[in-house]
């Protein structure tokens, strides 16, 4: 009776070991399988495999350039360098009217002009450009006296290189034309000087609520007219903390920002 409990038991747990055995080979095959069907069905992307590969050499690569990178820096770092970087960056529109402020008439006839620039003019428009968004405003007379003056630019070499763009070189005819323009530019800075029959004062009385910051190129005798001990009452209308008057455009607090003028204050 014993033996055959004992062969019974032997018996009886063989098949469970058995079963077992198969139970977690079936699982691992499962696990296996399933493990591979995934694998293909969602195989990873190979912009992922790329971008954890280089993502070491990135590294590498960014430890190697540092001291080239570094030398082009300190090479670019002058005065210069970071005038042009920022003014590219923060343009802002400025007006100038061109007669009288970088240009001369020493012909006392308007229909036969003879332009030229003043001492150091075209050197101070071409650092303009490098500083503003610069727009020409010209008061001609004729076809001809606006061919003269654009071979003046052309001369100076302010229409090569991109130092002036010739689409914003803008000509008129009468001082309301004028005024027209620069309100629809709407600049931070216009720059004033008249024409040869008239020094532009109606422009920068007209001007004055709607341009933050004038400067107005004249004579010195008229520039002292504006002297508050004499100021007359038609001309309070003029002045304003937004209007500066100066003889030369060199001697203005724009020619000091290009590096020009020593800004002399009236005793």
């Amino acid at each position: 009776m014993a033996s055959n409990l004992i062969v019974q038991k032997q018996t009886s747990l063989l098949p469970r070991w058995v079963l077992r055995l198969l139970g977690y080979s079936s699982l691992a095959a499962a696990l296996i399988s399933l493990i591979v069907y995934w694998y293909k069905r969602f195989p990873p992307s190979s912009s992922a495999r790329r971008s954890n590969r280089p993502s070491q050499g990135g590294n590498q690569q960014s430890r190697s350039t540092a001291g080239p990178s570094t030398a082009n820096n300190s090479s670019t770092n002058g005065w210069g360098s970071r005038l042009l970087g920022n003014a590219s960056k923060k343009k802002r529109a400025l007006t100038l009217s061109l007669k009288n402020t970088v240009l001369w008439n020493p012909s006392s006839d308007v229909d036969t002009p003879n332009h030229a620039f003043h001492e150091n003019a075209a050197i101070a428009l071409n650092r303009l450009t490098q500083l503003y968004d610069v727009y020409l405003i010209i008061h001609v007379s004729s076809d001809d006296e606006k061919e003269q003056i654009n071979r003046l630019l052309q001369n100076a070499g302010l229409l090569e290189n991109n130092v002036l763009d010739s689409r914003k070189i803008l000509c008129c005819s009468t001082e309301e034309g004028k005024i027209h323009m620069i309100r629809h530019i709407e600049p931070v800075v216009h720059i004033e000087g008249g024409w040869e029959l008239d020094d532009g004062e109606d422009i920068v009385r007209k001007l004055r609520p709607f341009v933050s910051r004038l400067i107005w190129v004249i004579t010195r005798r008229r520039r002292s007219s504006f002297n508050q001990a004499r100021l007359k009452e038609s001309d309070q209308g003029i002045m304003g903390a937004n209007v500066e008057l100066a003889e030369k455009l060199l001697e203005t607090t724009i020619g000091k920002e290009l590096g020009f003028a020593v800004i002399e204050e009236d005793a």
